[in-house]
């Protein structure tokens, strides 16, 4: 999921991730928690069943059409409406959803997927192998303007259907109504990743052609939770879809999600008890550490969870002087990135010593990395021609954000010490994307969080030159050595061999330096205590399918 606002077979993943169980308190008129009055292990399956699940996003979503998701907002509402041929667990593992199962072919080109039957759409018809034919060629068609091309762009036929020069996608055949066909033009490892991604999920051809572009506000899928209502800028309504296709499921009657833009206001809605999760990475810092408190009031609540995301300072390699690998190294030697995280940021995330965060396959932990050295930045950019620092003024752009605004703030004030003089550059987020992309900035703040658990999608998409500008590599990134290894690693076999081909890739882009990592993501999160089986993975959150309230709540 792009995640400049910013998800496998193979591993499992070290990190701490959120089930909600068996608690020892409950929520008084205030939300707050006291000791219980039933064990939650004595609720029966039938008590299970029935009320609303109210959630908080921190923004509209942009859409609800799975072929145009790109932001965490939309996905976590397009995960409970659609659903998909597969989909992750809670430790990101692909399994069965629509398709009950699969096989590979030897030559890892040919992919066959067998559907379960009487799976339907919320508009009562049955899903079959069409229907994913169809919303695959649907999302490749240059009339959808769908932002997620590149996802399946790998398919046989694909970019000749895209660019016009065929009518159908030669790699995308239904073999009967439950069996569908996928062959690859070439090998790509991460394909079954891609595939659990919300924008594979299904969608109804006659439902599309009937609101056509108005298709995201009349949203129809096969997910666990049927559509209700969107009121803009207020709240997404879902209601139980009787129909599911996984028996006895889901246990909620319904699902609202608010929107509540400020992180405070919504902070102080959980305490009330009037929404009862906090998962948009904006807790507000003053209440930071009364809410990690171990004995405190959410002590039940509250969870840190590692996320497969990395925050991130881009150096434009093409503009002078960030175009001298050793100014490159010397501003990230310059960055004091333990003060930055413990002190600016309450400790809540590590420091960054590379690209992958420790969720991720492939992950270095002995990776070294920049630690804090103003001598030795000072030396490296002498080395680079200037012994007095760096002449004139630079700047560094990032979009709007408290958050954001203290970390480019602490970073203008560390690189001063090395002579290098910052003008911080303020934008919206429209506005600053687009400079980001065309190449117009010389330093700038994003971030990145994975689309698909798979190194691939971190360094392919960020660092191969096919993608500089608007591909990912706003750094504009370019070494063809780098290229190279990238293009075989993700046509490899999953193993020992391709991780350590990844483990070169990335120490080879941290010598050369077109980033300052500075820390990997965490989600620190709040979930009330009488909620069950709310999941948030290294990735996001899960869809409420499992999600149960003790009966007091429902």
């Amino acid at each position: 999921m792009k995640k400049r606002n910013l998800f496998i077979l193979m591993l499992s993943f070290l990190m701490v991730f959120v089930v909600a169980c068996g608690s020892n308190k409950t929520a008084d008129n205030n939300g707050k928690s006291k000791d219980k009055v039933e064990n939650v292990s004595q609720i029966s399956e039938k008590d299970k069943y029935g009320g609303t699940f109210k959630g908080r996003v921190k923004s509209d979503p942009p859409t609800l059409d799975p072929a145009h998701s790109t932001d965490t907002t939309s996905s976590r509402i397009i995960r409970n409406i659609f659903d998909g041929l597969v989909a992750f667990d809670k430790d990101l593992n692909v399994v069965p959803a629509i398709a009950k199962s699969w096989e590979v072919s030897e030559d890892s080109l040919t992919w066959t997927f067998n559907l379960n039957k009487g799976v339907k759409f919320h508009n009562g018809r049955e899903v079959k192998a069409d229907d994913f034919v169809y919303t695959f060629r649907r999302i490749l068609d240059p009339k959808t303007k769908s932002p997620r091309v590149w996802l399946f762009d790998g398919i046989k036929g694909a970019k000749e259907f895209s660019n016009g020069e065929a009518n159908k996608v030669s790699g995308l055949r239904a073999l009967d109504d439950y069996t569908l066909e996928i062959t690859l033009a070439k090998p790509f490892t991460p394909f079954l990743s891609v595939l659990a991604m919300e924008n594979a999920y299904v969608v109804p051809k006659e439902e599309v052609e009937k609101y056509g572009e108005e298709f995201a506000q009349h949203p129809v899928g096969a997910g666990p939770f049927k559509f209700v209502e969107w009121k803009h800028d207020s709240k997404v309504i879902l209601e139980k879809n009787e129909d599911y296709y996984v028996n006895g499921r889901p246990y909620l009657d319904k699902v609202v999600y608010r929107v509540i833009p400020e992180g405070s206001s919504a902070f102080a809605e959980y305490e009330q008890g009037s929404i009862y999760q906090e998962v948009d990475d904006d807790l507000p810092a003053g209440q930071i550490k009364r809410i990690m408190d171990p004995t405190g009031d959410f002590s039940e609540d509250f969870s840190n969870i590692a996320r497969l995301g990395t925050f991130y300072i881009g150096l434009n390699t093409q503009k002078e002087p960030f175009n001298n690998k050793k100014v490159r190294q010397a501003i990230n030697y310059a960055v004091n990135k333990k003060v930055l995280t413990q002190v600016v940021l309450n400790g809540v995330v590590k420091p960054a010593k590379g690209i992958l965060p420790p969720t991720m396959p492939g992950y270095n932990p002995d990776l070294e990395g920049y630690e804090f050295n103003i001598e030795k930045a000072k030396k490296l950019l002498a080395e680079a021609g200037y012994p007095d620092g760096l002449p004139g003024t630079y700047e560094l752009a990032y979009n709007t954000s408290k958050k954001n605004q203290s970390i480019v703030e602490a970073i203008q004030s560390n690189l001063k010490q090395i002579g290098i003089n910052i003008t911080l550059m303020n934008m919206d987020w429209g506005t600053y994307i687009k400079k980001v992309d065309n190449g117009e900035t010389q330093m700038f703040r994003l971030a990145w969080i994975a689309d698909y658990p798979d190194p691939d999608n971190f360094l392919y998409v960020l660092f191969h030159s096919d993608n500089a500008g608007p591909g990912g590599n706003g750094a504009f990134y370019m070494n063809s050595e780098v290229d190279q290894m990238l293009d075989k690693a993700r046509a490899m076999k999953p193993g020992k061999e391709r991780l350590a081909l990844y483990q070169k890739i990335e120490k080879q882009i941290v010598d050369d330096a077109p980033w300052i990592p500075v820390y990997y993501y965490t989600a620190p999160i709040l979930v009330k205590p009488f909620v069950h089986n709310y999941v948030f993975t290294a990735q996001s959150a899960l869809p409420l399918t499992n999600v149960w309230l003790e009966p007091q709540y429902q």
